[in-house]
């Protein structure tokens, strides 16, 4: 949200919608027309509608109204998809005139049914409190006026609809009185004095976190930081004392209001469970929790009326000029024995004890400082996240579980290239620092004492690929692009294309998709640069397709990358997005080759489509999907066709990608990570294009279209053909376990023991070979290298991939042999089976097109 309220104008100006209808329509039938697509947004199945409203006055209390149209949309977003307000409701909170209303919800296509989908595996879901609803259900008369820049929703993760509000300051006590209070009761020093405080409002950081300061005309000072976890919302208040006199009997209460919470709003204390400085209240069934805890803690408490938990924090006295901070934390358990999960936290949560170190990562030849991704884990295995120590500094959390193999996680945190802090409890900690791919990475123990306070952080450089014209790229992202720029910074990622469109329907359009990103669905199509050589395109769109027809039915998923305008279609057929890709320029992507209808797809798209041999099953931790959604042939060398570990899956990958070529489809290699829903650093696999006069994001997408690459996932590889010659360099940062010659598919293992390990302990080894053929025939370059490390399980493999080169011959063409053949109108014939009851006429004509092409 933005950082303050303005007085409101028409947020919609000339509302562009109906301006747009009103080139292609008459004016009697565009108003037929708005009054149909109105009636049906906002219709009483939508919107719920609340005739108790609030007195003039109280109403009048509660508006604020805004001029900027992005955060009047936000609010609208928040009020109508995750707060459930009434129309009523909404006019209160934002002033609107009903008609203003409607047509902002119709331009915005807000409503209940198009709210988006919620982020896999999020963090806890926080928003600020719209305000006008009161959040308590009694003991009204003690807080008249409730003001929301205190408050925030924090909602539930077993109901998306129940949100608890936390009340952050409600109240701050001193020796001066009632020094601050969230609504209207007993009056403060500046109610006696008839002074007025100003209104605030939330302001989002690009971490994610939530932020608020206020100064008292006395010159008191506090702000609030609220950051999501996975597993809980951490608190920090500090207080300044900006008087020139000393400041006692600090009492702060801090409030969780449970009104919006389903089965948590009976008004008794019968339900709450008050343990030193935590407050737990529990659901009818007592496998529910809600749980509130403060540091330093003067009381917990609960008031039955409101209903409510209090954790009230206090502060030491304030000498002038002095800063202090209280630390809290809000979090959700499901399970019986909350005796275990409160000894846990108390075990967990030393905020009394914590130190402050400070920190920086340096390049360790120029001693420049330089973004990276850090991980901090206790010797009792838990994770710590950096935060950003000067203000022009940015600290991007990341955590990411998979939902299949719990020890599949990425916890860590990208800062930019300025100091770091780390708040730690005395103790031992592992501290591991990564910077993409050309650096070593930096391991550490630290311990946390008495004494520490500093740590430097020298990062050694193995490869400079920029330096000889190759600059990387990740085509599959699915992080925010404000959470995506530090991010590109810490892995010297130069080129991201976030999918900002997301459907799974295929009837739904990807432009309103119910994974699509609101926000930065709404940007230009230009292109944005973190700096000169690290950009984000914004226009990408994933079709992930689980439901057709509206019936669940997996078909898997489509990227289109480097587009310039929203798709307005959905997939199955494919004619369609075919169309608009040829008109803007733009690529396909097909991320995994085991989807059911990913293999009807190369047929149909031709050399429009890439193919990622780095995908985002491929990670950093440890590997989790290891069932195959479709088995592999038996000619391929796989334990099990049904399923493997991490290198059998990178071999089902690379020979279905040899398989397609030898078909003669001749794909580009791409690669991405579906970094944002998977546990993986963004950029972990990714691809460097060849662009010898130096970066430019369009040269970068015009040598991905023709091949100048390679993939990678760790080592770098470079081979050029020069006549009958074929020239090979690989690089790592480790020994290369092995390096092949891919000869249509026919793997050739070449000498490795030439291998030289290079002064700054890198290994480099070069070979040439000889390319000569009496047919049309493709080679290709792949090494392996073995890794592990602190956290990681050993045994670890990592590759590189080179793009094909062709060699052609003219008159004798390259066919797959039988059994590729087989493979191919297999895959086609099943899936064509599986889903000919669901798939539209266009659609089972294109799979059948596809089918004749195989055969």
């Amino acid at each position: 949200m933005p950082s303050r309220p303005s007085s409101f104008v028409d947020p919609l100006g000339s509302l562009a919608c109906c301006i747009r209808l009103a080139r292609q329509v008459p004016l009697a039938l565009l108003a037929l027309l708005a009054g149909v697509l109105v009636s049906s947004v906002l219709g009483q199945d939508n919107l719920p509608s609340q005739n108790n409203l609030p007195s003039q006055e109280q109403r009048a209390g509660q508006t604020r109204t805004s001029q900027d149209p992005t955060e009047l949309r936000h609010w609208l977003e928040s009020m109508v998809w995750h707060h459930n307000y009434s129309r009523e409701e909404i006019m209160q909170v934002t002033g609107l005139a009903p008609d203003t209303l409607d047509q902002a919800l119709l331009e915005w296509n807000i409503s209940p049914k198009t709210k988006p989908l919620a982020e896999v595996d999020p963090p806890i879901f926080v928003l600020p409190y719209p305000g006008g609803r009161h959040p308590r259900i009694g003991f009204l008369d003690g807080a008249i006026e409730p003001q929301r820049e205190t408050k925030l929703s924090i909602f539930t993760p077993w109901d998306p609809g129940s949100y608890v509000v936390l009340d952050a300051p409600e109240a701050l006590w001193s020796n001066l009185g009632l020094t601050y209070l969230a609504h209207t009761h007993i009056d403060t020093i500046w109610d006696k004095q008839g002074t007025k405080l100003d209104r605030l409002e939330w302001t989002r950081k690009p971490d994610g976190s939530y932020f608020l300061r206020r100064e008292l005309p006395n010159k008191i000072t506090y702000e609030i930081l609220a950051t999501p976890h996975r597993d809980h919302l951490a608190i920090r208040m500090s207080l300044t004392n900006g008087t020139p006199e000393t400041l006692s009997d600090l009492r702060v209460q801090m409030c969780a209001m449970l009104k919006g919470c389903r089965d948590f709003d009976q008004q008794t204390n019968d339900n709450k469970i008050f343990r030193r400085s935590l407050a737990a209240c529990r659901n009818t069934n007592a496998d529910r929790w809600v749980i509130l805890g403060f540091e330093p803690n003067h009381r917990t408490w609960g008031n039955a009326p409101c209903p409510c938990l209090h954790s009230d924090p206090i502060f030491p006295n304030l000498e002038p000029g002095q800063t202090q901070y209280v630390h809290g934390r809000l979090s959700f358990y499901q399970g019986t024995d909350i005796d275990a999960e409160l000894a846990r936290i108390e075990k967990q949560w030393n905020v009394l004890e914590e130190k402050v170190i400070y920190g920086q990562v340096v390049d360790e030849q120029t001693g420049s400082p330089i973004a990276a991704r850090i991980y901090v884990q206790s010797e009792s295995g838990r994770w710590h996240f950096a935060e950003a120590a000067d203000s022009q500094g940015q600290a991007i959390r990341y955590e990411k579980q998979n939902w299949i193999n719990p020890r599949s996680n990425e916890y860590h945190t990208s800062v930019s290239a300025h100091r770091f802090s780390l708040r730690l409890a005395p103790g031992k900690y592992t501290v591991t620092v990564e910077r993409g791919k050309e650096y070593f990475p930096s391991i550490q123990q630290i311990t946390v004492g008495e004494q520490t306070s500093e740590i430097e952080i020298r990062l050694k450089r193995w490869v400079d690929m920029a330096s000889q014209g190759w600059f990387s790229g990740d085509t599959h992202v699915h992080r925010t692009i404000e959470r995506l720029k530090v991010p590109m910074l810490a892995e010297d990622l130069n080129v991201a294309l976030p999918m900002v469109y997301w459907t799974t329907r295929s009837e739904q359009s990807p432009e309103f998709g119910d994974r699509t990103e609101p926000d930065d669905a709404r940007l230009p199509s230009e292109l944005i640069a973190v700096d000169p050589s690290h950009v984000i395109w914004p226009k990408n769109t994933e079709w992930e397709i689980f439901t057709v027809q509206g019936k669940p039915h997996t078909l898997g998923a489509l990227f289109a990358l480097n587009h310039q305008t929203p798709f307005g279609v959905g997939i199955p057929p494919i004619q369609g997005v075919i169309e608009q890709v040829d008109r803007e320029g733009a690529l396909l992507d097909l991320d995994k080759h085991d989807w059911p209808f990913a293999m009807v797809l190369p047929p149909l798209l031709g050399n429009r489509l890439t193919y990622e041999l780095a995908n985002n099953h491929m990670w950093r931790t440890e590997f989790a999907f290891s069932k195959w959604t479709t088995p592999a042939p038996n000619w391929m060398p796989l334990a099990d066709p049904q399923s493997g570990g991490e290198k059998d899956w990178m071999e089902f990958v690379h020979r279905t990608y040899w398989c397609l070529l030898n078909c003669g489809y001749r794909l580009q290699p791409s690669a991405g990570t579906a970094s944002g829903v998977h546990p993986v650093p963004v950029g972990y696999g990714r691809v460097y294009v060849h662009l010898p006069s130096g970066f430019n994001y369009r040269d970068w997408i015009e040598g991905l279209r023709q091949g100048r690459s390679f993939v990678t996932t760790g080592p770098m590889l470079q081979v050029h053909r020069e006549g009958d010659s074929v020239h090979i360099e690989a690089r790592a940062d480790g020994p290369i376990e092995s390096l092949e010659w891919i000869e249509n598919g026919k793997v050739i293992k070449l000498p490795i023991d030439q291998q030289t390990k290079q002064p700054n302990g890198s290994y480099l080894l070069r070979t040439v070979r000889r390319a000569e053929f009496e047919s049309t025939t493709w080679v290709a370059v792949r090494v392996w290298q073995e890794f592990g490390g602190p956290g990681l399980t050993q045994g670890r493999w990592r590759f590189a991939h080179s793009a094909p080169l062709w060699y052609d011959v003219a008159g004798k063409p390259l066919e797959p042999n039988a059994q590729e053949r087989e493979f191919m109108q297999e895959r086609i014939e099943v899936e064509l089976q599986r889903s000919r009851g669901l798939l539209m006429p266009e659609s089972r004509l294109e799979y059948e097109q596809a089918l004749r092409a195989y055969k």
